[in-house]
């Protein structure tokens, strides 16, 4: 790919979890790597930018013109949140990020947008791309909205909007189930205290994701919508049961109904056919106890 190794790959938010992989795993592989952050960093290549603000996107996007684009940036976290703000910064943030290309006449070679798998709600079935989404919280409301959005530029851009399942990894924000629950065996708690257990969720590594957004991004694939997922679920009870292995540690496990969301959706799981289809299965080389293990012997959770 070294065709590729000369060109700017831009991601916004780069400094949240999914931001620092994607960087990492670029820079490994050669690229030019440039992103936003909320923050002020030390980083040269990382741009301090509100993408709520539009002059300020602009000028990036005008000065760097990059080849590649990751946007990421987003509110994620489907607890207590400012609903107005989530909903101003995953629509209005993306649309002035689109406009900042379009009016800077940039025809980037891939644009990858970042929606979310909970725009599916809670069916209960394989989630498939051809399938009505039906959120059920305000999170995936503003994802069904921004892509609903990001659509009426696919004549005008090279676009892939991408809807990942749940996914997991090193650096991930204790506010998440499976930081927190590692964190607790690590540190040899005596109680933990979860939400439903019998929940399934696909718990992907990020670096899975990575290498998905990386093969979409110089495929030839464009104007689509695609689920990065392995089809892969698992209960809570089995990451329990991982982590009491490995750390040769028992937690007793205490139901807090303050960790039950309201609309909680049981089943999530991906039809992950139309993703391999573009790039093949590698999802063959990731399970979840080598991610739970990375995890565990991180000193990120100590």
């Amino acid at each position: 790919m070294a065709d590729h190794f000369n060109k700017k790959v831009f991601i916004t938010g780069i400094t949240g979890f999914t931001g620092v992989h994607l960087e990492k795993f670029f820079l490994n592989e050669g690229w030019n790597v440039f992103g936003t952050s909320f923050q002020t960093s030390k980083n040269k290549n990382h741009f301090l930018c509100d993408i709520t603000k539009k002059n300020e996107i602009d000028k990036i996007i005008r000065d760097l013109q990059p080849n590649y684009i990751i946007h990421t940036a987003a509110i994620s976290f489907v607890g207590d949140v400012n609903q107005e703000q989530m909903y101003t910064v995953n629509i209005f943030g993306t649309l002035n990020l689109l406009n900042a290309v379009v009016e800077s006449n940039l025809d980037p070679e891939k644009i990858i947008i970042v929606s979310s798998a909970s725009v599916y709600g809670s069916s209960g079935h394989t989630l498939s791309e051809d399938m009505c989404p039906y959120p059920i919280n305000h999170y995936g409301n503003s994802k069904l909205a921004m892509e609903n959005m990001v659509k009426t530029y696919f004549s005008k851009l090279n676009i892939i909007i991408t809807r990942p399942f749940n996914y997991t990894g090193v650096g991930q924000s204790l506010e998440f189930l499976i930081p927190k629950i590692v964190s607790h065996f690590k540190n040899k708690k005596s109680i933990i205290e979860l939400g439903n257990l019998e929940v399934y969720r696909e718990f992907n590594d990020v670096d899975y994701l990575v290498r998905c957004y990386y093969k979409l991004l110089i495929s030839e694939n464009t104007a689509e919508i695609v689920n990065i997922c392995t089809g892969r679920t698992n209960n809570i009870g089995e990451v329990l049961a991982f982590l009491e292995k490995i750390s040769n540690h028992k937690i007793e496990v205490k139901v807090n109904p303050k960790y039950i969301r309201k609309n909680e959706i049981k089943i999530l799981k991906g039809d992950a056919s139309k993703l391999f289809s573009f790039i093949g299965d590698i999802s063959k080389k990731y399970s979840l106890e080598d991610t739970l293990t990375k995890m565990f012997n991180s000193e990120t959770y100590t």
